[in-house]
């Protein structure tokens, strides 16, 4: 029971992002929001920027068009928003605390970070939990969301109390959620073979220290050890290269294109770096890829849907927030609901 004195905490759930809408100035907007980032792109400015706001902003959009309206919601607009959309209300409702205040917020685009901060400000709320949702750390979402939240709050006349939550890759709950989302696609085909696909990365970023790759692998392999498959059932990738440096590998479009003349037939594919639905695993994987699976002689295809907000992910990422807001709301109750000290 709480006081009506109690302070109240705010809860932000962080992704990436998406274009507003599929037209192309909105796509171009999004695309240099999120391209002028130095954590994601750490090219030299004086060379990047003209490329990003020249080239890239002109071609780029005209070419990405047709894939986001392929894969937007009639009615709801793009899959990340309104996934999270749902995510959100779903945890809110799962969490029903009154001193908690649920929102999420985009690194680029809309509703901002800064939009929600300063919402969550005018609330007067004592601490504010940031929850990236991206399970595998790395520096070019996990870090960015970090110290875009830990600016925001530095230029606040009050700073809140402040929290980031931990990279969830290795959690139980969070492993639980995946392999209940990925099981019903492997009964009903036994011989399908596994493919855990992960957004990729640059190989230069993880020979300088980023962790995303251990993540991945770490996520892999307790995936596959939940759903008890030995190793030539399962296997991982990366996806959606950009550039011409070296990115981390096996490539996912290479491997859908070289598993059927491995006498690999039938593939399931399941994107576990996704906490929602979004172009890059409903185009990239589940059009492009099962096209190119196909093409290559491939018999079966089929993906994973992002774990969205399913019954299970709701109650595995209720369980990670809990964990993380330890202390904050046991130390707002009034003192008559806490128990009594032992004498020593």
């Amino acid at each position: 029971m709480t006081s009506d004195h109690s302070p109240t905490f705010g809860v932000v759930l962080m992704q990436l992002g998406a274009p507003a809408s599929t037209r192309e100035a909105d796509i171009g907007a999004f695309l240099r929001e999120f391209l002028q980032d130095q954590r994601v792109v750490d090219a030299p400015r004086w060379w990047w920027l003209p490329l990003l706001f020249g080239i890239i902003s002109r071609r780029r959009p005209r070419r990405l068009r047709p894939l986001y309206e392929k894969i937007q919601i009639p009615g709801q607009g793009m899959p990340l928003f309104y996934h999270t959309r749902q995510l959100t209300a779903a945890v809110a409702q799962s969490l029903h605390h009154p001193q908690l205040l649920v929102r999420h917020a985009m690194r680029y685009g809309q509703p901002s970070l800064d939009q929600v901060v300063a919402e969550l400000y005018e609330q007067k709320v004592a601490g504010i939990l940031l929850f990236p949702l991206f399970p595998q750390y790395s520096g070019t979402t996990t870090a960015s969301c970090h110290a875009r939240f830990h600016a925001l709050l530095a230029d606040l006349p009050l700073t809140p109390a402040s929290r980031t939550a931990l990279p969830y890759y290795d959690h139980p709950a969070y492993i639980a959620a995946l392999a209940t989302s990925v099981r019903p696609y492997l009964n009903a085909s036994p011989e399908a073979h596994l493919l855990i696909s992960f957004h990729g990365l640059p190989q230069r970023y993880v020979d300088q220290g980023d962790p995303y790759a251990i993540h991945c692998e770490a996520t892999a392999r307790l995936l596959a050890s939940q759903l008890d498959l030995v190793p030539h059932q399962w296997r991982l990738s990366y996806q959606s290269r950009f550039g011409k440096e070296p990115w981390l590998l096996p490539a996912t479009d290479e491997l859908l294109r070289i598993l059927p003349e491995q006498g690999i037939k039938q593939v399931v594919v399941v994107t576990p770096g996704f906490a929602a639905d979004c172009l890059e695993t409903l185009e990239e994987i589940g059009h492009t890829g099962k096209e190119s699976f196909l093409a290559a002689g491939g018999e079966f295809y089929a993906t994973v849907p992002c774990l969205n907000s399913e019954a299970a992910w709701v109650a595995a990422l209720t369980t990670l927030i809990k964990e993380e807001l330890a202390g904050w709301l046991q130390a707002a109750e009034p003192p008559s609901s806490m128990p009594m000290m032992r004498d020593t």
